[in-house]
């Protein structure tokens, strides 16, 4: 189709709803036009700034008429940094929001009839602010020291954010007395630009068990200053453990190294989900908002059955959290992931919680499950939590050349989410469908997915 539209040029539009990213999205002669920090049912003067195939991006100019639930945001830097995207949204229409945009998703890539699935709607938070329990904050070096930032969206401009109200707040406490303390050390941030400086980003963690926290310094090389740094660190209240992980590869845009060293204090630091507690290392996956997690969790077991589910199989299973968390469950349970790291932190969570019944794998999700099989074993019950990727389409294929009577899906996700349904409805009958809120201010949607086998 000829767009209609050209670029610098001003047009009215109606938001119809919001994007994947927590844009709204409006049509100009029923091409799509993305609008940043606008949503339903708002109408508004816009900018095009760029146009592509099937749909242009433009900036809001005039707000024409305002939504009744628009909001102030309650961050400063909210404009320009890309962390949160729906801070100008009331909270109880965030969710109404996040709710339409996963029925959307479903109605877009599914093609089943979503009168016939059960959408439950969203159960609001008790933290809707200062709820992340980990940062992970790239720093720069300015004339009045180090700082710890945000990048814009789209960008790889980074914002001075000293104090993140989504974030909890001894995390951002603790984030400035480091950032004092390297400029005590004489540590500077690394510069892509001219090779120089050493500090890339303070990675920061709080258990929400015991308020014990774990700071960990990504560098591009070792300095004997880190050491006492470290000792220093470690005196500031709550903290339990200081490491440090070397990334010197300035095109690696991963935040760790390959390893990582302790260089104070302890070498984990202890998380729980309800009786099940996990020693999180400096790399260990573990959920930014356990609160929420917890309630996850518990509804995923709801849809277990101990009568008739007798073996669990939990695909990307990371640091075992569901594995370990269901194992009560189930005579057998079975736990697989493609990290080693995770995989060696999965079997430690094992054997600090005593619990003999489960059993991990390292490897491919899609090749382990095969081989699995191969050796005579079957699955009553598969939860999975895969990347926002999703499902490979190597692993939806065995699942449906060797259906397993119950799957659960908990995604992060809503499109990929949807596509992947789509090929497994052939084999599997989608039952209900259960979002979480576990980022509040953000765009992101949780939701659990039951799927049973068909016949």
């Amino acid at each position: 189709m000829k767009t209609e539209l050209v670029k610098n040029q001003e047009v009215l539009i109606t938001i119809k709803k919001i994007g994947i990213n927590g844009e709204g999205i409006g049509y100009y002669k029923r091409q799509a036009v993305f609008v940043d920090g606008v949503f339903p049912p708002e109408e508004v003067v816009v900018k095009i700034q760029s146009i592509h195939r099937g749909y242009a991006v433009a900036k809001a100019i005039h707000l024409k008429k305002r939504a009744f639930y628009r909001d102030r945001p309650f961050c400063k830097h909210y404009d320009v940094c890309g962390g949160c995207q729906l801070q100008h949204v009331k909270y109880d229409e965030q969710l109404r929001l996040k709710e339409d945009l996963l029925k959307q998703a479903f109605d877009r890539y599914t093609q089943l009839d979503l009168k016939k699935i059960k959408f439950y709607p969203f159960t609001p938070v008790v933290k809707p602010r200062s709820y992340r329990l980990k940062a992970q904050m790239p720093v720069r070096n300015t004339q009045q020291g180090l700082v710890t930032g945000l990048y814009k969206k789209n960008s790889t401009d980074l914002v001075d954010v000293l104090e993140c109200p989504v974030q909890d707040q001894d995390i951002n406490r603790v984030n400035q007395r480091v950032l004092e303390l390297c400029d005590k050390y004489d540590i500077y941030a690394f510069d892509p630009s001219e090779m120089r400086g050493m500090l890339r980003y303070i990675v920061t963690r709080k258990s929400s068990f015991n308020g014990g926290m774990q700071v960990t310094l990504v560098v591009t090389i070792y300095n004997k200053a880190l050491h006492p740094l470290a000792n220093e660190i470690m005196e500031l209240p709550g903290v339990e453990s200081v490491a440090i992980s070397k990334n010197h590869d300035a095109k690696n845009h991963a935040i760790f190294g390959d390893t990582f060293e302790i260089l104070a204090g302890n070498d984990t630091i202890t998380e729980a989900i309800g009786a099940v507690k996990f020693a999180l290392n400096p790399k260990a996956f573990f959920q930014l908002n356990p609160e929420e997690a917890t309630k996850m969790y518990d509804y995923v077991r709801s849809l277990m059955d101990r009568k008739t589910d007798k073996s669990l199989l939990d695909v990307y299973t990371g640091s075992g959290a569901m594995a370990l968390y269901f194992a009560d469950q189930f005579e057998r349970v079975v736990g697989v992931d493609q990290s080693q790291d995770s995989i060696h932190s999965a079997n430690q969570n094992k054997k600090l919680n005593k619990i003999k019944n489960v059993r991990f794998y390292q490897g491919d999700a899609h090749d382990t499950l095969a081989d699995l099989y191969n050796k005579g074993l079957t699955f009553d019950v598969c939860v999975f939590d895969p990347p926002r990727s999703g499902l490979d389409d190597k692993m939806i294929d065995l699942l449906m050349r060797k259906p397993i009577p119950k799957l659960i899906y908990v995604s992060c996700n809503p499109s990929t989410l949807a596509k992947n349904i789509k090929k497994l409805s052939r084999k599997y009958e989608v039952k209900s469908v259960m979002p979480f809120d576990m980022f509040p201010q953000t765009s992101h949607v949780e939701s659990v997915v039951l799927l049973v086998r068909k016949g």
